[in-house]
């Protein structure tokens, strides 16, 4: 489909729907509110959230299923845009929320192998059920690392896990498998982006890129300040791409010893200042600061084209931390936290 036939009726359809998205007030009224059935009755009536909320009106509310819900409010756009898009950019589209599935498969890892709390998966898996190439039942009934490759076996994600099993058995650390999954998702998604036409290559690239540049460095951080790994490990984690930071520069921060040196080998001012920002502020959330960094790039790239599809990727990130936002006040509300202290973990909220 053409690139002129395909944007302008989908991205009118984006733009109808972005109109109806919360307002800064809204975010300032359900901080304001007392209890996780407040803060449903404001999105139920106030919000054009209620649609996603209806299965639960009338109801008791519990947190973990009003957040489940509103995390499912974000799955339900990728049946729509698909409908509108051509070949290439339905794969990247595709793709792009095999993000939500990756995130599914982590908990299940992590419920199943550390936390053992069966009953909480119900209440948070959002995407996985959707693949026909993987049995759920037989997943979410898994008791063990074997039962979890078995549950998995055809499915991609199984060679990851039998890549680091014998390393899981001995050190019962699932952090190499987890990056391994991420590395698998963005790695795959970049390839996808070359496929796009250039003009949309142009700003996937931006957007995703500037994801991935982030991301590395948020795990060069953690991995230099919290694990013990060597420098080639650490570059066998990071995703191989890079957009504002060199393979040099890479590879320099990898051999530091101190993760507050990081900076040294950044030459991106607007990277720069934003470790520097997220280090001296780590008690707060050292993500938030990164994620608000991409928040301000995409609204910024969201209006650059009608023919692209720069709207389609800006309108996902925008309410993706749209729902990340609402549902940390809900988790503020729910453990009475003050006010005050609940904006400092929104990703919205200027730095």
């Amino acid at each position: 489909m053409s690139f002129a036939l395909q944007y302008p009726a989908i991205n009118a359809k984006i733009k109808a729907i972005s109109s109806k998205m919360l307002a800064d007030s809204d975010f300032e009224n359900l901080i304001e509110l007392d209890t996780v059935q407040a803060a449903f009755n404001y999105l139920y009536n106030n919000t054009y959230y209620k649609e996603d909320l209806e299965e639960l009106s009338g109801k008791e509310i519990h947190r973990r299923q009003l957040e489940l819900n509103l995390k499912k409010s974000i799955i339900s756009a990728e049946n729509f845009l698909k409908k509108y898009l051509g070949s290439n950019s339905k794969k990247f589209i595709e793709h792009y929320f095999k993000k939500y599935e990756i995130e599914d498969l982590k908990i299940i890892l992590r419920t199943i192998l550390i936390e053992n709390e069966e009953n909480y998966l119900a209440d948070n898996l959002v995407y996985i059920e959707r693949n026909p190439e993987i049995d759920f039942q037989n997943l979410v009934q898994a008791s063990s690392f074997n039962d979890l490759q078995s549950a998995l076996a055809g499915v991609r994600y199984v060679n990851i896990l039998n890549e680091y099993e014998d390393q899981y058995h001995k050190t019962k650390n699932l952090f190499p498998i987890e990056m391994s999954l991420d590395f698998y998702y963005f790695s795959t998604l970049d390839k996808l982006s070359n496929r796009l036409s250039k003009n949309d290559r142009k700003f996937a690239r931006e957007i995703v890129g500037t994801q991935i540049d982030l991301l590395n460095l948020q795990w060069i951080y953690r991995i230099k300040r919290y694990y013990n790994l060597s420098a080639g490990e650490i570059l066998n984690y990071i995703i191989p791409f890079h957009f504002r930071i060199t393979k040099e520069e890479l590879h320099d921060m990898s051999q530091t010893d101190k993760a507050a040196d990081l900076n040294k080998f950044i030459s991106y001012t607007p990277y720069k200042n934003l470790l520097e920002t997220a280090i001296r502020e780590e008690n707060i959330v050292f993500e938030r600061f990164f994620l608000n960094y991409i928040l301000n790039r995409v609204e910024k790239i969201k209006t650059s084209s009608f023919f692209s599809i720069a709207n389609v990727i800006a309108y996902l990130y925008i309410k993706e931390y749209e729902v990340r936002d609402i549902v940390t006040i809900i988790e503020g509300v729910r453990y009475s936290l003050a006010r005050e202290d609940i904006k400092k973990y929104l990703i919205r909220e200027e730095v």
